[in-house]
């Protein structure tokens, strides 16, 4: 399993967000109609509005076994 935190640059604000294996599980109020999307689908809206994405940091977690 993979975490990542990406942040948003658009021009009048900026933003973060936070996927867990590739889907979007947090959002920075601005952007949280972005919950549940996949990472290509976020890339591609940024892109489409000239906004900048870039990930902050990559966590790869285990997964708990009970």
């Amino acid at each position: 399993m993979i975490e990542i935190l990406a942040a948003i640059k658009a021009p009048k604000f900026h933003a973060g967000i936070v996927l867990w294996n590739d889907k979007v599980v947090e959002a920075a109020p601005i952007v949280r109609y972005m919950r549940g999307w996949s990472r290509k689908n976020v890339r591609e809206y940024c892109k489409e509005r000239g906004w900048q994405i870039s990930i902050v940091s990559e966590t790869r977690r285990c997964e708990q076994q009970n």
